[in-house]
């Protein structure tokens, strides 16, 4: 049965719910600590309504108070607790008492298992990112955050997963399988040929796939190769052997590592043509690979820029996380900008510049960006040079006026390909011109040709744009953003988490985000931008 506390409910008439338990000068200090910001802003903004929906109104014993546990799993991922150092800090720590406006010492003390189904409950669902969207969205509105200026960026994080050779993948999603098929259909298993046992089974046969020298992984790569090949033939039609969890990893894995070609001879496919999106772990079945970086996953962020303060007089500035976004590591920057930019859309936060790096700055993302009112300030992928229009002047539609002695081309022709065109000149103009030899255009049968595509022009464009003092200031706000990354990451223990998956892995890297911006809106308070209310 669901137990929901009105945190507005006083004692009796007149009485503070802390009076009792904290004294008016211990309150004062609260105040002006994360956990005076947590009370205020973030625990009336919880989804309690959702999360009781979990529960009776009438039937069974009644729950530990929802405010008080959800709050509890919140903190716990703000400051990096395991589960027991987490009930420790419940039952005895004041601050998170007034964070969490609970004096009741029956509430103070709950069970480990009460934490786990409560997460549980958080991690199955999207309720992370509802409740980040939430409270920064009050916050925003609270403080009168400005957002018309953005950054970007992404870091890769790792969930608490081995990181795995190829010959350990694909001997320990054979080892999961066979021990499921020994669980659940033991006449199967017992009909296996014994080196199935004594290779993936036995503690003997564990250092024939676990410990192999560079000098072997191949041919045991090929071993492992045959073995998963005999185990999927084998059982192909069996539909009960076929709708085991485990069966399917071995098919997923074979697809990723291996072949079979005309002659039914099983053969390993070279490292390089193994997909990023590949499975990195049967423990951890949505991770990813990014060749820079690794296995695991990365946390796509967007903050808030405003300019410093030129003097002491002048206001402190708060700035804020505004979206959030947990992908595996395979993920390409590039595909986050849409996403990011139609989330913070959405909550009425969409920037009017946005500051990115390169991998971002694609010319579709640009045009994406235009399309919505927001300005992509980020530089092209590639060196200077490669496509030099300099001297060429163009008009709105991207069409060749001029070249760079001036002379306006003949026609232009569009081509087949969207976007593709051809500028013609005359021969008799070409022949005489002096920039001949330093020229693109080149000589065709009729004409001298220049072919060229819009993407290209407007790509060249961009990069002589990137050689402006305006430009440059305008991109000079994207610096900093790894320092807010790094505070997310040394501060709340974001790099590595205990947990797999990508729904806990996003519940608890987007909370850690959270984290920080409560730790911004308390030094803010504390910079007098705000006055908090004193006792009394």
């Amino acid at each position: 049965m669901q137990k929901i506390k009105d945190r507005n409910q006083l004692t009796f008439d007149g009485m503070p719910a802390w009076k009792g338990s904290l004294s008016e000068r211990k309150v004062n200090l609260l105040k002006k600590t994360w956990a005076g910001v947590f009370q205020r802003h973030i625990l009336p903004n919880l989804p309690i309504e959702w999360l009781s929906r979990n529960y009776s109104t009438t039937m069974g014993r009644p729950s530990k108070e929802l405010y008080n546990v959800m709050g509890a799993v919140i903190l716990q991922q703000f400051f990096d607790l395991t589960d027991q150092r987490t009930l420790e800090e419940l039952a005895f720590n004041q601050q998170w008492h007034y964070a969490l406006n609970n004096y009741d010492v029956d509430d103070q003390v709950i069970s480990e298992r009460t934490l786990w189904n409560v997460r549980n409950l958080l991690t199955g669902t999207e309720a992370g990112r509802d409740i980040f969207n939430t409270i920064v969205d009050h916050l925003i509105e609270h403080f009168d955050v400005d957002t018309s200026r953005q950054r970007m960026d992404s870091v890769h994080v790792n969930s608490n997963m081995a990181k795995l050779g190829r010959v350990r993948i694909l001997s320990r999603v054979i080892t999961r399988f066979l021990r499921n098929c020994k669980r659940h259909y033991p006449e199967l298993y017992d009909d296996l040929d014994e080196r199935f046992r004594d290779r993936y089974l036995d503690e003997t046969g564990k250092g024939y796939f676990g410990e192999v020298k560079p000098s072997e992984t191949r041919p045991r790569l090929e071993e492992i190769a045959h073995d998963l090949y005999e185990l999927i033939s084998l059982f192909s039609d069996n539909e009960a052997v076929i709708g085991l969890y485990s069966y399917g990893l071995m098919e997923r894995v074979f697809g990723e590592h291996c072949q079979v070609d005309s002659d039914k001879q099983v053969s390993v496919v070279a490292n390089q043509d193994v997909p990023t999106d590949s499975l990195q772990n049967p423990s951890d079945v949505d991770a990813g690979y990014d060749g820079h970086k690794g296995q695991g996953y990365q946390i796509q962020v967007m903050e808030t820029h405003t300019e410093k303060a030129k003097n002491k007089d002048t206001a402190h500035r708060l700035d804020l996380f505004t979206h959030v976004a947990v992908e595996p590591a395979h993920k390409h920057d590039a595909n986050a900008v849409e996403p990011a930019l139609e989330d913070v859309s959405k909550r009425s936060n969409r920037p009017e510049a946005l500051a990115a790096d390169t991998l971002y700055g694609s010319q579709d993302n640009v045009e994406l960006a235009e399309a919505g009112g927001t300005e992509l300030i980020a530089p092209v992928y590639g060196k200077r040079g490669r496509d030099d229009f300099h001297g060429f002047e163009f008009n709105q539609d991207y069409d060749i006026v001029s070249c760079p002695a001036g002379e306006a081309p003949h026609k232009t022709r569009n081509n087949k390909r969207k976007g593709s065109k051809t500028a013609l000149w005359k021969k008799d103009v070409c022949t005489q011109c002096p920039l001949q030899s330093q020229c693109r255009v080149k000589k065709g049968k009729s004409f001298y040709l220049l072919p060229y595509t819009e993407k290209v022009i407007k790509l060249w464009l961009r990069k002589e744009y990137e050689q402006t003092d305006e430009f440059k200031a305008k991109y000079n706000m994207r610096a900093g953003v790894e320092a807010s990354i790094s505070r997310v990451i040394s501060q709340t223990g974001a790099r590595k988490l205990r947990y797999r998956g990508l729904k806990r892995m996003s519940f608890a890297e987007t909370m850690k985000v959270l984290a920080v911006n409560m730790f911004r809106t308390t030094n803010y308070v504390l910079s007098g931008a705000e006055m908090l209310p004193q006792v009394g």
